[in-house]
């Protein structure tokens, strides 16, 4: 784990990168940003999470880190380990957590919860969608006041500038930076289930309505249909072993969600 402090003072702000170690688009930002040597206004620690995996460009080492949470200082995993070691570090932060996806090609926000930390949090960001995926364990949002970011699609430039957009606007929302920003009130959705299976082709798109009796995957002549309405979210043919996705509601506005 790389970490660096910026900022007169104790951070109560940190901007995660690279939980998985093929997805830097989080880092690349962080590099770009650094490089500037821009002046902060409040401390702000930076993390680059999985050094191990990003030097080996793979997801992980021997288990996927941000399922690994609140780890273990003596699991018998690298990423149990570095889980316990990470959630140590950033326990008492507000968290900016940078990934990339093979499911969507337009950034958005992921929380466990609103309560009204992380609905600042999320209109810190300046997306127009944010998804409560609560519903999953393990993840580093589950166990720190945070959101994560989907930038775009994995190894892309233009995730990588989407991941820099977004930081700039969480560290001018924030108070971090003296920059401009937006603040925004996106749709929210929430995980309502996962769609298990091996090698389906996901045929339908993210954040778009699927009907009841609508085909959404197919493998092999076998076709997926949607029981009731749902909206897929994280559902890609490539993006997991064991499922297709996610399936959500969708809740209205953040201003308009109790």
């Amino acid at each position: 784990m790389q970490t660096e402090t910026v900022g007169d003072g104790t951070p109560d702000l940190a901007v995660v990168a690279c939980l998985h170690g093929d997805e830097q688009c989080g880092k690349s930002a962080i590099g770009n940003l650094m490089a500037e040597r821009p002046t902060f206004d409040r401390a702000v620690q930076f993390v680059v999470a999985n050094e191990a995996a990003v030097a080996a460009n793979v997801r992980f080492v021997d288990e996927d880190l941000n399922r690994a949470f609140p780890g273990n200082p003596d699991g018998d995993t690298y990423e149990s380990r570095l889980a316990a070691e990470l959630l140590a570090e950033l326990r008492d932060r507000r968290v900016l957590d940078l990934h990339s996806t093979h499911s969507h090609p337009v950034p958005f926000a992921l929380v466990d919860g609103l309560d009204e930390t992380r609905r600042n949090l999320v209109r810190a960001t300046g997306l127009e969608r944010v998804v409560d995926i609560g519903h999953i364990p393990g993840g580093l949002i589950s166990h720190v006041a945070g959101v994560a970011v989907e930038c775009g699609y994995v190894g892309t430039a233009t995730a990588e500038r989407n991941a820099e957009r977004i930081l700039r606007n969480f560290l001018g929302a924030t108070g971090a930076l003296d920059v401009p920003f937006d603040e925004s009130d996106p749709e929210v959705y929430r995980v309502t289930g996962a769609v298990t299976g091996r090698e389906y082709e996901f045929v339908g798109q993210n954040f778009e309505r699927v009907e009841a009796g609508e085909t959404f995957a197919r493998r092999d002549g076998e076709e997926l249909h949607a029981d009731d309405p749902f909206y897929p979210v994280l559902m890609s043919t490539e993006g997991y072993d064991e499922m297709v996705g996610f399936s959500a509601e969708r809740l209205g506005r953040l201003s308009e969600v109790g």
